[in-house]
């Protein structure tokens, strides 16, 4: 192991705790928000909210909360084994009424997808309209 790899390790170890964290702060003041408005959605939907609206604003930067992200989304099968095993435990739930379950899961997993896919590429065509109106900007204070 050479030394930068050594030296980096704890750099992301550290970075990956505290942006986590400031993630799982975020949820917690949007359950609050969530509990104190009476809200029909749940806390995560309106943290979504709330980093997305920071991140337009530029209240937030995006590389605040990159690698936390990055390093959850990496581990996001590990979520999924509770779900193989309550299957398990309902083997005769799901041999009677199995279709519904894979039916609603392929529907809900197609959703998911495509509404992923739009996400992503709205998301790209934002950031890549606020990298030319910073270009730009950048352009016109230089001919000054």
């Amino acid at each position: 192991m050479s030394t930068s790899s050594r030296s980096s390790k704890p750099i992301y170890i550290a970075q990956v705790v505290l942006q986590l964290s400031l993630l799982i702060l975020i949820w917690w003041l949007s359950s609050l928000i969530q509990q104190a408005l009476d809200l029909p959605v749940s806390a995560g939907v309106i943290g979504l909210l709330l980093v997305f609206m920071a991140l337009l604003s530029g209240l937030f930067k995006l590389q605040w909360i990159k690698t936390g992200s990055d390093f959850i989304l990496g581990e996001l099968v590990l979520l999924f084994i509770p779900c193989v095993v309550g299957i398990i435990k309902y083997k005769d739930l799901l041999l009677t009424q199995g279709w519904q379950l894979i039916l609603s899961v392929v529907i809900g997993t197609f959703c998911v997808m495509l509404a992923t896919a739009y996400s992503v590429y709205f998301g790209f065509k934002l950031e890549d309209r606020l990298k030319h109106k910073s270009q730009s900007r950048h352009l016109l204070e230089q001919g000054k």
